[in-house]
């Protein structure tokens, strides 16, 4: 068999076009098989999940009455159950923890529920100062993070980026920052507290004042009050110092007034002031004690801003009021977990049967 082919170059002009355009109806047939290919394809994967949808709902179909009665029995039964169960009142209270005693709040408030759980009234009474019925009628505590604007997120995420090395802050984008906050992201925290009494919660805040104290904290507060103290020793230093050099210009522009002269006036050891510069340098220092004055103003708000561990930005109300979770009331849960579990029963069913008269 001959393989060689022909040279289209000494074919004649005639022959050379007819090849040409061979080639281009065999190119479209193989681009038009690719777009069928896709097309058929899709049309496949919708009538795939179109007949998954119809096995989903056929079940409910067929067994639509043995569902709807099946629901109304649970949502019957849960009413009932609803309307016998203690009324349960819900309060909260927002603060700011300061020198990370963040951590010890949530540690500390997975503690409490671990005593409730365990029926353990009598710590509960001893932590916050109520008598043992109180504690009896506290039924969950709960810590999520506080209320913030979108402004207080892109602050958090320019402090980030400040305090992050160049290579971590070009490729850190603001959705990934979000992405992987925490509850210890936050700077003001919320805690909820649900219990069988509506004005217990105000009693509490003394107790919860203690979920902040630890010593890794008041150590951290500890340090920071020291260097405020050292900062301020150091102004008030450099504050006596500019006040002899003023009292020295002062004697300096006595002298000169008193000589009404415009030579220099030398004052010990061959030191010589001149009137204009004098009267300069005596401005300079009043301009530098402002200054530093201003700094002992600033050192003494940030004292009092974080002189505790934490503070209450919004306490609990005196009065609770009724906790309306949609979760937790059984006049919704029971049919909607019946529903769930007579429709697994019955694919289930399908299944066995399915796998039962299978046979390869």
């Amino acid at each position: 068999m001959n393989t060689n082919l022909p040279n289209q170059s000494n074919l004649p002009p005639n022959q050379q076009n007819s090849s040409e355009e061979v080639d281009l109806i065999v190119l479209f047939n193989y681009i038009g098989k690719g777009f069928s290919n896709f097309f058929n394809f899709i049309g496949r994967l919708f009538k795939g999940l179109f007949k998954a949808f119809i096995y989903t709902l056929k079940p409910i179909v067929n067994y639509a009455k043995i569902f709807a009665i099946v629901m109304a029995v649970l949502a019957l039964i849960g009413f009932f159950v609803d309307k016998k169960r203690p009324v349960v009142y819900s309060s909260s209270m927002l603060v700011k923890p300061y020198y990370d005693s963040k951590y010890q709040l949530v540690n500390n408030i997975d503690y409490y529920n671990s005593l409730l759980e365990n029926e353990d009234y009598t710590n509960i009474s001893r932590i916050f100062g109520v008598d043992e019925n109180t504690a009896k009628s506290i039924k969950y505590f709960e810590v999520e993070p506080g209320p913030e604007s979108e402004s207080d997120r892109l602050l958090e995420y320019e402090e980030f980026l400040s305090s992050a090395d160049s290579a971590t802050a070009n490729n850190f984008t603001y959705e990934k920052y979000l992405e992987g906050r925490d509850i210890y992201s936050s700077k003001i925290f919320k805690i909820n507290v649900e219990a069988l009494k509506n004005n217990i919660f105000q009693n509490l805040e003394k107790g919860l004042s203690t979920t902040f104290e630890n010593k890794y904290s008041q150590t951290l507060m500890k340090k920071k009050n020291q260097l405020l103290e050292f900062q301020e020793k150091n102004l008030y230093g450099s504050l006596s110092k500019i006040d002899s050099l003023q009292k020295v210009y002062i004697s300096v522009l006595e002298e000169e007034s008193k000589s009404q002269s415009r030579k220099g006036v030398t004052i010990g050891d061959g030191l010589t002031f001149e009137k204009d510069k004098s009267v300069t340098k005596e401005y300079e220092l009043f301009n530098r004690e402002v200054q530093l004055r201003h700094q002992l103003v600033e050192l003494e708000e940030e004292r009092l801003k974080e002189d505790v561990l934490f503070d209450v930005v919004s306490g609990f109300q005196e009065v609770g009021y009724k906790s309306s979770k949609i979760y937790k009331r059984y006049l919704l849960v029971l049919p909607i977990l019946g529903f769930i579990i007579f429709y697994v029963l019955i694919a289930a069913s399908k299944i066995f049967k399915f796998i039962k008269s299978y046979e390869g």
